[in-house]
């Protein structure tokens, strides 16, 4: 079992189906959610899933999916046997209007008991979501951050000892060139070091604040209680899955 499955028994009808995705303005998870439909996301969640290496059996586990997006990693830990929590700040695809919301409205599609909260992983203790956890997903979201370390921290407190955090970010390194679609590059000295962008230098995103090199990311999960290895690499994003080691 790799990918999402749809649903075994779904409700409605195929035309029903379409017309909620239809009320949802942007998809980026092609998400299956019975008859025959799938959500028109852009983003190819299935390699992606291979490349974050999420474990296959999750029974009896505890999962926080952290900027869930429309929610396919958290439907997929759900699959697996996880009760998942999944949380977004929206700020990215919603305009505000949490009843276009692709992960409710996927989840009432799919019939998920997935526990969905608008918050930031800083507003953990105030939206009420309590640890601990045995997985986190905490994909595309550090580089977001204004503070990254105190992020980590709070991760740290909601897991389990030896809980699991599968992190994907965007990443520098002093030199770095793009060819044929690949990103390469090298750090001039090995040195931990993050890039900081105040406006729109980044992607032209100015919610982009942030960018390590390999050991900065290293640096600063040590710093904040986890153990990692890195699992891989694609263009210009690092994969790692890292441990909580203490209290």
């Amino acid at each position: 079992m790799t990918a999402l499955d749809p649903p075994a028994e779904t409700a409605g009808t195929r035309t029903g189906h379409l017309d909620r995705i239809a009320e949802v303005p942007v998809w980026r998870h092609r998400i299956p959610v019975g008859h025959g439909v799938v959500t028109p996301g852009t983003e190819d969640t299935v390699a992606e899933l291979d490349r974050l290496q999420i474990p296959l059996h999750l029974d009896g586990q505890r999962v926080l999916d952290v900027g869930c997006s429309d929610g396919y990693y958290s439907f997929v830990c759900e699959q697996r046997g996880g009760t998942v929590t999944a949380i977004d700040d929206e700020s990215s695809f919603l305009g505000g209007d949490e009843r276009r919301n692709g992960l409710r409205t996927a989840s009432d599609l799919r019939g998920s008991t997935i526990d969905y909260r608008v918050a930031d992983v800083h507003d953990l203790a105030t939206a009420s979501v309590a640890g601990p956890f045995d997985l986190i997903l905490f994909v595309n979201v550090l580089y977001h951050l204004e503070n990254p370390v105190l992020a980590l921290r709070q991760l740290a407190e909601v897991a389990r000892p030896g809980a699991l955090l599968v992190l994907k970010t965007y990443y520098r390194t002093d030199v770095r060139v793009w060819v044929r679609g690949r990103c390469l590059g090298f750090d001039v000295m090995p040195a931990p070091k993050w890039w900081f962008f105040p406006g729109t230098e980044l992607g032209g995103d100015p919610t982009n604040w942030w960018a390590p090199n390999r050991a900065g990311l290293a640096a600063l999960l040590e710093a904040t209680g986890w153990s990692h290895r890195f699992t891989g690499r694609w263009r210009d994003r690092l994969y790692l899955h890292a441990r909580r080691t203490h209290a």
